[in-house]
């Protein structure tokens, strides 16, 4: 079943290779129809987490903002499948990195950095790209496919131009044994915890939040320099990153305070744009009760 599985996935890969951009967004409109209206995906979750973050907004308001989300994750989940096969050269064109050359002065001094983006705007993207404008050696720490033959093939296709995955089950061994070049390893840190012993409790969006404490512990360990990155979407292709620094000094900090940044400034890009945000995702899974 697993070759079966892959065989019909490599197909729609194919496909959305000669796909024009036109036509993966026509295609989007209707799987956001589909997400939305007729299968209803996590429509509880996505109701509960909206309303509780934005308990002021007017049912009209909600209703856009919700049908906004629902568009939002048909064009990243086909954007993402398109991704596999997407040329650098068309990669550099809708993907932009606006200030690359501030994390040169890390490499010229040998240092390892954490950045840490969020699953906001096209996140696939992101890690795919990030080697092209960079000069450190790229580590994106993720949660494996559990589809054997899916996930390896999934995964060439991802590091294609230089990114290095390393299983979040193997994330003590890779930050203790960094490489001798200079790296920047990815850390996402906007989804819930696996446990609630090693969460940090930080405010978020007017709720305590359990959140992952691995960025946080490691970068205060080892004193790497932190950046968020900022993914903004332009239009609709086209997207923007923006780095910006969280902390500098990360061994003087204090337990959670790194994270308490990061879920700040998170918090504020989500307010700007909030249908941008994975609300599909069951982020209070855990109560501080």
């Amino acid at each position: 079943m697993q070759y079966f599985g892959l065989l019909g996935f490599r197909i729609v890969v194919f496909l959305f290779r000669i796909m024009p951009f036109a036509v993966l967004f026509f295609i989007a409109d209707g799987v956001s129809f589909i997400l939305y209206r007729l299968v209803g995906y996590r429509k509880k979750v996505v109701h509960e987490n909206l309303k509780k973050s934005f308990p002021d907004l007017s049912q009209s308001a909600y209703l856009n903002l919700t049908k906004g989300f629902y568009k939002h994750l048909a064009d990243i989940l086909l954007e993402g499948l398109k991704g596999y096969s997407m040329s650098e050269r068309s990669l550099k064109k809708r993907f932009v990195y606006r200030n690359p050359e501030l994390l040169e002065q890390h490499y010229n001094a040998g240092e390892h950095i954490m950045l840490m983006p969020a699953h906001y705007g096209n996140w696939e993207w992101a890690v795919l790209s990030l080697p092209l404008p960079l000069k450190h050696q790229i580590i994106g720490v993720y949660k494996p496919l559990r589809a054997a033959l899916i996930e390896r093939f999934v995964g060439k296709r991802r590091s294609r131009f230089g990114l290095i995955l390393n299983p979040i089950s193997k994330t003590r061994e890779a930050m203790n044994n960094p490489p001798k070049t200079p790296t920047a390893y990815i850390m996402m840190s906007d989804q819930h915890p696996s446990s609630r012993k090693k969460a940090q409790w930080v405010k978020f969006l007017g709720r305590d939040t359990a959140c992952l404490h691995g960025a946080d512990h490691y970068a205060r360990k080892f004193d790497y320099p932190v950046y968020y990155m900022h993914i903004e979407r332009l239009r609709r292709g086209y997207y923007e990153v923006v780095f910006s620094p969280l902390e500098l000094n990360a061994a003087a900090t204090s337990p959670s305070a790194i994270t308490q940044k990061y879920m700040s400034v998170l918090e504020e890009k989500i307010q700007e744009q909030p249908s941008d945000w994975l609300w599909s995702h069951r982020r209070w899974k855990y109560t501080k009760e």
